[in-house]
């Protein structure tokens, strides 16, 4: 790539599992020292007819963001480089190239290397300030917001759509079944500037793909998906993207999944999708049984970066530390979301993101810290909306701060004391905080916990064979 050899490498510098490299103009990147060789390999290979755009200004981040500006970003199929070929079947450890076409079309936007799933109950404003507090570069969604609620409750939006600019990059998910429903609520939540607007597609929970015939249901619909991310791409300046599931009951065969996506790209302008890793169960089990009961298949993700070179994948299901989020990187996912893990233990997950993931340097904050500026926000919300949000509603994403460290267990047990008769944040601090060690709060987070090893064993090996569509199977049987 002409613009790969520009970017004259005056030194490289390896440091804990990175490479940085310094770039003309002062500015430097880091790469997992993994992928370096790769790197390397395709910037001295390529010919200018492969080009993608370059220098700073290419970073594909979708908002000219803090993460823009502090760290350019290298398109993921860069990285991959030589490793990947196109349209052809293999086996064994091999993975596909992405076609100079394919990179130039999808470089208009790259999904982030991390983002934390959109969890209903969870990631509320509450969860995301206490997120951004601890790592600055990951994405944080928003619980899925229902088309309907935002369009009825449009002289109260404040209460579903507001949240503080510290938060961005923010992602706004929405779900619904009526296209006039959700072109209204897209274009209601336009002016409060979330970064990019999500369609689920993937719920199994009974009350939303069962009564209320959205979330995974959809997939069973795909040219309905196809005309709801039109209608919001109408109504958005910003990216768009669908999060769903790999299939649905008995409709879980690889190539139903491209059918959905080949369809849904098809009819609209989407180019990113969010793939949980499992099947959704629609036969009433609850939503956790959902993320438990289907078995993983991160074959069909990758088999999906194969087929649809020109699209964007996102990885989710079953990550759980930054080890293993680095390790899907390393094998090609263009972003990796995690969900539940970041939820129940945000210490020592997002704690790394920025370094692990990004190659940042570390900030050094300290729990103490996080919660001294916690309470300032909380103690700033509390009572907002009449009674809401009280003492035990911005507290509640903090109850897995101390996640396994000493003095959890009655940090815990004095939480639920102090939510009785507590009025403050400030004072609930006052009288918890005394059961967690002072070297627990003003130590920096340690070492991130080892992910699973075999995570993505055998992923490649066991990929289907390749997607063709219904149309090229008939041109393919008439000649």
């Amino acid at each position: 790539m002409e613009a790969a050899r520009e970017r004259k490498m005056e030194k490289t510098k390896e440091t804990q599992g990175f490479v940085l490299i310094s770039l003309q103009g002062g500015h430097k990147i880091r790469i997992p020292r993994l992928s370096f060789s790769t790197f390397c390999s395709a910037a001295q290979s390529s010919s200018p007819s492969t080009s993608p755009t370059s220098g700073p200004a290419a970073s594909l981040s979708p908002v000219q963001s803090f993460i823009q500006k502090s760290h350019p970003r290298l398109s993921s199929s860069i990285l991959q480089k030589n490793l990947y070929k196109p349209s052809s079947w293999f086996s064994g450890n091999q993975i596909l190239q992405q076609s100079p076409e394919a990179e130039m079309v999808a470089g208009r936007y790259s999904p982030p290397w991390f983002s934390v799933a959109p969890m209903m109950d969870c990631t509320d404003n509450h969860y995301r300030t206490l997120a951004r507090l601890i790592s600055k570069h990951a994405w944080l969604y928003s619980e899925m917001l229902a088309a309907e609620t935002i369009v009825y409750q449009k002289d109260n939006l404040d209460r579903f759509l507001a949240f503080s600019p510290d938060q961005h990059p923010i992602v706004l998910q929405i779900g619904g079944n009526n296209l006039n429903n959700i072109a209204k609520a897209v274009e209601l939540a336009k002016p409060y500037g979330y970064d990019e607007i999500n369609l689920n597609c993937g719920c199994p929970s009974p009350k939303v793909a069962g009564h209320g015939c959205f979330g995974a249901r959809l997939m069973l619909d795909p040219k309905f998906v196809g005309e709801a991310m039109s209608v919001i791409a109408a109504n958005t300046d910003a990216p768009v993207s669908v999060k769903c599931r790999i299939g649905v009951d008995d409709h879980d065969s690889y190539n139903e999944l491209c059918d959905f996506i080949y369809k849904v790209s098809s009819l609209s302008p989407t180019k990113h999708f969010i793939i949980h890793s499992r099947k959704a169960l629609l036969n009433g089990i609850s939503p956790a049984e959902n993320r438990n009961i289907p078995p993983l298949k991160y074959e069909y993700f990758y088999a999906l970066m194969r087929d649809f070179p020109d699209l964007r994948f996102t990885i989710n299901g079953g990550i759980n530390t930054v080890d293993e989020v680095n390790a899907a990187l390393r094998l090609g996912a263009h972003g990796v979301m995690m969900g539940r893990a970041a939820y129940q233990n945000p210490w020592r997950t997002l704690g790394h993101v920025d370094t692990a993931i990004y190659g940042a340097p570390s900030s050094g904050i300290t729990r103490r810290q996080v919660l001294e500026q916690y309470q300032v926000y909380g103690d700033s919300v509390l009572g907002t909306y009449g009674n809401k949000p009280n003492i035990r509603d911005v507290v509640k994403p903090l109850l897995h701060l101390f996640y396994t460290d000493p003095g959890n267990g009655p940090w815990k047990r004095k939480a639920d004391f102090a939510f009785q008769h507590c009025k403050t944040i400030k004072s609930f601090f006052e009288e918890t905080l005394v059961a967690i060690p002072d070297y627990i709060l003003d130590a920096p987070v340690a070492e991130p916990p080892s992910g699973r090893e075999d995570l993505f064993a055998n992923t490649l090996r066991l990929m289907p064979p390749p997607y063709e569509d219904r149309e090229q199977k008939v041109v393919r049987n008439q000649t």
